[in-house]
């Protein structure tokens, strides 16, 4: 428990409160990045120790970190400085309950479903983010511990899928380099912060956009215009059931490629000069055309939304004590992509791989000019015109939703080097998932890997959103067609 009286950092900037405000009401639980560590020949008590310790030092090179949020309920939330941390409360080890080995994955799944279905308590005195250990088993727990996952949950407003990134790389450091932590009492568990660190500021003071006039115009009428004069899209996305509360569980499907199948679709992608996420897309949308029936498709699109990290705007070194390569916080613009009947229709008639290339060859540079546009003309730089967003979810309760899928890719991500090979602690995977959301695309998927390692996705929705049947189509096919794809770069066929 934090004790003492909070003091003001900062306000929520408007991205960030984007995203106090779904916590707020339920909408969006957390957003997590787990990593899993081979550890070096150590006792479990050592292992203990040496995880608490890193905790305590990782929080300390993180400002946001050491903050809680106050007024979350509100129009205007803010960050307050916290005097004391009780790392109980952040720190949490749990042994998975299973048969064998190969039934982790499994369990893995339930618990993150369980961790992405709860909401942070008491953000005023304690932070929105935990620390979940999970030693392998087979480990015998009085002996020493070889291999374990670390699961970083967080609230979305303290960072994004990048910032969990970075956590883990932090944490690393930290596992390797141990420095004393003075202000860390490890009897009492307690980590004191006399002088808190400024956290940086927020997306709408380090991105200067660039907004122009009929884009503003167009956003704005589409938003505030009267609906009897603006005409309805004449073929709306199917994205599984209108938008409600309930109920409001999380659920989630792990897919992961081995480092062999991993570097095989890195290599395959540059052959046929793509990248990992329009694929991605495009593999999804061929499985929905496959799997949802044609009355479910009658008259209906299919759309999906591309989160794009900012982070690269800001150039070496960052800005404003803000540093793109190592600071947590929430920088992120969109991309929507749709995909007509017609298009549908050509995916389910036949197995064209080259119109699958054209889908992929086109939504990459669909991404590609998204990203050479910016900061011009992006709607997060509207953000400023809802003056309560907790007003406006409400206000989305049984409406339809407007994205069927989302593909969050984080990338691959650089662990090595930093005398590692000799410390004995590395990372061999990483994963990246994300609650269900619901006033947000019906399902989405959450991309990430490690640099010569392993490559995981993992599909989450909220529950009764959309059928579990179906997910397990597009995480079977995913699975089957990526595979047969890093062996033969050929697209939508098994192994």
């Amino acid at each position: 428990m934090a004790s003492g009286t909070p003091r003001l950092a900062r306000p929520v900037g408007l991205l960030e409160s984007y995203s106090t405000s779904r916590h707020n009401l339920g909408f969006y639980c957390c957003v997590a990045l787990t990593a899993r560590y081979s550890v070096p020949l150590l006792g479990c008590k050592d292992v203990e120790n040496t995880i608490e310790h890193a905790v305590a030092q990782t929080i300390l090179a993180h400002p946001v970190l050491q903050a809680g949020i106050e007024g979350e309920d509100t129009a205007k939330p803010y960050f307050v400085y916290l005097p004391t941390l009780d790392l109980s409360r952040h720190i949490r080890w749990e042994r998975l309950e299973v048969d064998s080995p190969s039934d982790r994955d499994a369990a893995f799944e339930r618990l993150l479903e369980a961790r992405h279905s709860s909401l942070w308590p008491d953000l005023r005195q304690c932070p929105g983010y935990e620390f979940v250990i999970l030693p392998h088993p087979g480990d015998p727990w009085d002996n020493s511990i070889s291999t374990l996952d670390v699961v970083f949950a967080f609230h979305h407003a303290y960072g994004d899928g990048n910032s969990g990134v970075i956590l883990q790389q932090t944490f690393l450091q930290a596992l390797d380099n141990p420095v004393p932590v003075p202000s860390y009492n490890p009897s009492t568990r307690i980590l004191t912060i006399d002088t808190p660190a400024t956290i940086p500021p927020p997306q709408d003071a380090l991105i200067n956009f660039k907004i122009s006039l009929s884009f503003l115009t167009k956003t704005l009428w589409g938003e505030f215009g009267p609906s009897f004069l603006k005409p309805a899209f004449a073929q709306p996305a199917w994205a599984g059931k209108p938008i409600t509360t309930y109920p409001k569980g999380t659920r989630l499907r792990l897919i992961s490629f081995p480092a062999s199948t991993a570097s095989g679709i890195v290599a395959q992608c540059r052959a046929k000069s793509t990248t990992l996420t329009p694929l991605i897309h495009i593999l999804i949308l061929h499985s929905l055309a496959k799997w949802l029936s044609e009355s479910e498709l009658q008259d209906r699109t299919l759309a999906s939304t591309t989160p794009i990290s900012l982070r690269r705007l800001l150039g070496r070194g960052g800005k404003q004590g803000f540093d793109p390569g190592t600071s947590m916080g929430v920088l992120l613009a969109s991309q929507e992509h749709r995909f007509s009947s017609s298009t549908i229709s050509q995916i389910r008639s036949s197995l064209d791989e080259d119109l699958l290339w054209d889908l992929t060859s086109s939504l990459g540079a669909e991404l590609r000019r998204k990203v050479a546009s910016l900061p011009n003309d992006d709607v997060t730089a509207l953000m400023a015109w809802v003056s309560d967003w907790n007003a406006r979810w409400r206000g989305m309760l049984g409406k339809e939703r407007q994205h069927t899928w989302e593909v969050s890719n984080v990338g691959a991500a650089e662990f090595g080097g930093g005398g590692r090979e000799k410390s004995g602690w590395r990372v061999e995977r990483l994963v990246f998932s994300q609650s269900g959301s619901v006033a947000g695309s019906a399902f989405a998927a959450s991309v990430a890997g490690v640099r010569g390692g392993e490559l995981a996705v993992a599909l989450s929705w909220q529950d009764t959103i959309v059928e579990e049947e179906l997910v397990a189509g597009v995480a079977g096919d995913l699975r089957e067609w990526l595979t047969c794809f890093a062996r033969t770069g050929r697209l939508g066929w098994k192994a």
